[in-house]
């Protein structure tokens, strides 16, 4: 759906996904975090930066403390928060 631009009817599947993985996996395991950044890209792409940054914020201070800051992971969520920065033209923040 989300490819497909059918936010609304992908955002419902994604937020189950996530709290299913919260409440079976925990909040720091590696499938939980890809869920809470595949919520955030989504409102991303909607336009909703006010829902989309503090879950990319989590998932990057989480991945750091878990996988570490050079792990790819988190770093694809250090770009995806720059340019979730960008696009609201906080281009100081996204550097």
């Amino acid at each position: 759906y989300d490819k497909q631009k059918k936010y609304g009817e992908a955002e419902p599947l994604y937020k189950e996904c996530l709290e299913i993985m919260r409440a079976d996996l925990g909040n720091r395991h590696p499938d939980t975090l890809t869920s809470m950044s595949k919520l955030a890209l989504l409102y991303k792409n909607q336009g909703r930066y006010g829902d989309a940054e503090p879950l990319l914020k989590d998932c990057l201070e989480i991945r750091k403390a878990v996988l570490g800051e050079r792990h790819p992971d988190t770093l694809t969520t250090m770009n995806d928060l720059a340019f979730l920065c960008v696009n609201q033209g906080r281009y100081d923040e996204a550097e």
